[in-house]
C-alpha cells in the first residue's frame, strides 16, 4: 500500500510558516517522500501500517491545516504517469524490502 498525504496549510504569519515547515519535517522524518509540493507519499507494508500512520498524522496536523490521506495499491501506484514538461518521468518504486532469517 501507498499511503498518500495532501494537505493546504495557511502559511501568511510567522507561526503558520513555523507549523507548516513542522509538519512537513515530520513526514519526512517518517520517510515520506514528496511527489509535488504538499503532495508526500510512503510505501507501507499493509493497511493496518496505513491506519497507524492515519493516527500519528491526525495527531500532527497544525489548526487550521487541511489534509487529506489516500491509500492505494502498489499497482495502483506504479501506474501513475508523471509529466514533467513534454517528458514521461518515470515513477517512484517501492522500496526493496529486507529478508531477515
Amino acid at each position: 500500500m501507498w499511503l498518500m498525504v495532501m494537505f493546504d496549510l495557511p502559511t501568511i504569519t510567522k507561526e503558520g510558516k513555523r507549523e507548516y515547515s513542522r509538519f512537513r519535517k515530520y513526514l519526512i522524518s517518517e520517510g515520506f517522500i514528496q511527489l509535488q509540493y504538499s503532495v508526500y507519499a510512503k510505501f507501507l507494508a499493509s493497511r493496518e501500517n496505513s491506519r497507524k500512520y492515519h493516527r500519528y498524522i491526525q495527531a500532527v496536523v497544525p489548526p487550521g491545516g487541511y489534509v487529506r490521506l489516500l491509500m492505494i495499491t502498489d499497482k495502483q501506484f506504479g501506474d501513475m504517469v508523471s509529466l514533467y514538461g513534454k517528458r514521461i518521468e518515470e515513477v517512484e518504486r517501492k522500496p526493496e524490502q529486507l529478508l531477515l532469517f
